[in-house]
């Protein structure tokens, strides 16, 4: 199997680098936390709509795997269930763009609905593919070089980011906030954004342009990774009914402590997450932000990923994932205790002091920081702490059963409609700590006795 898998690697090394650097690029002209909660309060959309889109962004991913991890089992090559699942996701964003150009906005209810429901079809695709995706990284990309693998797409992915995040601060107003990033980059910005004919249109057209690019980049993508290779499987398996395959992962739950506590770890982190769509709603609507503070916001959102990357590749790869767990929780009780003390001592005043500005922009930096690092560990931690006969089934029922917390950022939409911002942020600082409490309780795959994976 090692010589099997080395006859791939700089392949799929190479491929894999460019899905994810794409990926992560196109996604941050369709920013669920940063671009989508303003577009959705312009249309006219209330904080539930603003939770709901984006618990589909999370839930779309994890819903479908474990049904489709039934299916994976029994193949040899997944490679074709990827390239289905591509086609799919390729037309969930085509139709978003298209929803935002071409339906008329007066009819705001429809409209909405149609974005959503497109928006809908592309993540629940990227569930579907998300199972072999993995197995496939899985059987190809060795344990001491997934770190390094996951983090060199998102560190690419981050470093275009940032141009994407001044690209859209000028496509969505050119008297954007944007220039604190220099005249020369700004003025390059509004250069490329005048070539392609995106400047000068109105509310929803210039949120269409973002989707249209963002769409663009992710199918350019999926079609790269299409084309990668793949050794056989080695542990097949007879498909199961899918009572028996849901009962197989209910059993691995209630008999691998440390399956369940990292489930425990996922949950909480969840929870603190479900505040992330409404720091820019907050900004814009509570702080007095300019709606051109989007693209700042995804810059640094997008953009700390470019330093977080290394770190976490690197401290992955040396230390393991249970010390990036540790760490991600720690830092998470940063931003939500910032909005609780701008909404304690007055910050939504009229009137936006550069303290506030530069508190405020802070919590889109650490959050890009810690959800970095939290997206690669989530993944590479059930990749080496799962039994390889057992990889597909750990992996894809943990990510099917984490969907309904991935349903957070709706009851934080709830929370915040019939409570304050308070509220929801003290909800998150609680789960961040008690995500803290319980990621120094999990085992270090790579230091724990293999015997114990059972």
């Amino acid at each position: 199997m090692a010589a099997t898998n080395n006859a791939f690697l700089k392949r799929n090394y190479i491929l894999g680098v460019i899905n994810g650097t794409l990926v992560n690029f196109g996604m941050a002209f369709i920013d669920p936390y940063a671009v989508l909660p303003v577009f959705i309060l312009r249309l006219g959309g209330s904080e539930l709509v603003i939770g709901l889109t984006s618990a589909i962004s999370g839930g779309g991913w994890y819903l479908p795997q474990v049904f489709i991890s039934r299916l994976a089992e029994s193949r040899r090559y997944l490679i074709n269930l990827y390239r289905a699942t591509a086609a799919l996701r390729i037309a969930g964003w085509f139709g978003v763009a298209l929803s935002v150009c071409l339906l008329d906005p007066a009819r705001r209810g429809l409209y909405l609905a149609a974005f959503v429901a497109f928006y809908l079809v592309a993540n629940l695709g990227a569930g579907l593919a998300a199972v072999p995706f993995l197995e496939i990284v899985g059987k190809t990309i060795p344990v001491t070089n997934r770190g390094a693998f996951f983090g060199t797409r998102r560190f690419i992915g981050g470093v275009l980011g940032v141009f994407a995040g001044i690209l859209i601060g000028v496509i969505l107003d050119t008297q954007s906030p944007m220039t604190w990033m220099g005249d020369r980059v700004f003025s390059t910005a509004e250069r490329v954004a005048s070539g392609l004919g995106f400047l000068g249109y109105s509310f929803p057209i210039n949120y269409g342009f973002l989707f249209i690019i963002g769409g663009t980049l992710i199918s350019i993508a999926m079609i790269a990774f299409c084309f990668v290779g793949e050794p056989p499987s080695e542990h097949v398996r007879k498909p199961e009914k899918l009572f028996d395959h849901l009962l197989s992962g209910f059993r691995i739950l209630r008999d691998d402590q440390n399956y369940r506590l990292f489930y425990a770890v996922r949950i909480c982190w969840q929870f603190t997450a479900m505040a992330f769509p409404f720091y820019s709603s907050y900004a814009v609507m509570n702080l007095h932000f300019p709606e051109g503070a989007v693209g700042m916001f995804v810059s640094l959102w997008v953009g700390s990923g470019v330093f977080s990357n290394y770190v976490w590749g690197r401290l992955m790869d040396g230390r393991g994932n249970k010390v990036v767990l540790q760490s991600t929780a720690l830092l998470s009780m940063i931003p939500p205790s910032i909005v609780l003390f701008l909404d304690v001592s007055g910050g939504g005043a009229p009137g936006l002091s550069t303290p506030v500005f530069v508190a405020m922009a802070s919590t889109f930096f650490i959050n890009g920081f810690i959800h970095s690092g939290r997206v690669i560990s989530n993944m590479t931690y059930l990749l080496e702490a799962a039994p390889i006969e057992k990889r597909i089934l750990y992996t894809g029922f943990m990510n099917s059963f984490t969907f309904p917390f991935m349903l957070s950022p709706a009851l934080g939409g709830l929370i915040l409609h019939f409570s304050t911002i308070s509220a929801l942020f003290s909800l998150a600082l609680l789960f961040a700590l008690l995500n803290l409490i319980l990621s120094f309780r999990l085992r270090e795959p790579r230091t724990a006795n293999t015997d114990s994976k059972t």
